[in-house]
């Protein structure tokens, strides 16, 4: 089931990451996305859930932020 309210969510986060990583073109960040996502769940971006992209999201935001404090 997709909650619209979550998409929303993973949009304004997504615009956030990208603001810590301007010179990442979109692709590129949903690849790494994806990645991260396939890392944990053993599946493609397209069969990842929400909740599951949202973590991955989270995870490399996370990375980002540990990166830029040094």
């Amino acid at each position: 089931m997709i909650a619209h309210d979550i998409q929303t969510g993973v949009l304004h986060r997504l615009a956030e990451v990208r603001r810590l990583c301007p010179d990442l073109r979109f692709g590129q960040l949903m690849t790494l996305l994806g990645t991260l996502g396939e890392d944990t769940t053993g599946r493609t971006l397209y069969d990842l859930e929400d909740e599951e992209l949202i973590a991955a999201l989270e995870r490399f935001a996370d990375d980002l932020q540990q990166r830029a404090m040094g």
